[in-house]
């Protein structure tokens, strides 16, 4: 029940997204020099990405499990840290490459969507299939993703408005830091 809940969310999500979106805020849109793709090789390469993602996701997981196994830590540790860091790679690739061309809104929209996508959608429909035990996790777990959460708000929304400086990005960083010392002691 709880993970229609979530896929209900999502798509309430979705809808207020696009009926709530202004547009583009860039001041001018930037040319750039690419070469035009043809459809076709633009859908293969996409399907491509997309089994190398099934297969590779298999694989990591796999062996991410493996690890635990070998080195006597949990599930739920390789889970927040190994699993989550791997498959965090890519909006991180993202949100450089998007911060250093002065995209602020794509590199923090990919977070947001992520996240949201993540939680919404990916948990809801993976609940729909089979129930999920939350027992591995504890208070602690669910107050650090709240508690980001609020300080992104916060951050959103003092200081500089809608930016978010390079001090708040460390403190955000010094508590990831902090979270995973924390993991690890905890063990």
């Amino acid at each position: 029940v709880e993970g229609l809940v979530f896929l209900l969310l999502f798509v309430v999500y979705i809808w207020f997204s696009f009926k709530s979106d202004k547009g583009s805020c860039d001041a001018a849109p930037v040319q750039e020099d690419k070469k035009e793709i043809k459809l076709w090789w633009a859908i293969l390469l996409v399907l491509a990405g997309l089994a190398g993602l099934v297969v590779g996701g298999q694989m990591f997981v796999d062996n991410a499990t493996s690890l635990a196994k070998a080195l006597g830590v949990s599930d739920k540790i390789i889970a927040i840290t190994l699993l989550a860091g791997g498959t965090s790679l890519p909006e991180l690739a993202t949100c450089v490459v998007a911060a250093a061309k002065h995209k602020d809104a794509l590199a923090l929209g990919n977070i947001l969507g992520s996240n949201v996508f993540n939680i919404l959608l990916i948990l809801g429909a993976s609940a729909v299939v089979t129930p999920l035990s939350t027992i591995a996790m504890n208070l602690a777990d669910f107050g650090v993703v709240l508690f980001s959460a609020i300080l992104l708000w916060i951050f959103t929304y003092t200081g500089k408005r809608n930016k978010i400086d390079r001090w708040e990005g460390a403190l955000l960083l010094a508590c990831e830091i902090c979270y995973m010392v924390y993991l690890f002691i905890k063990g």
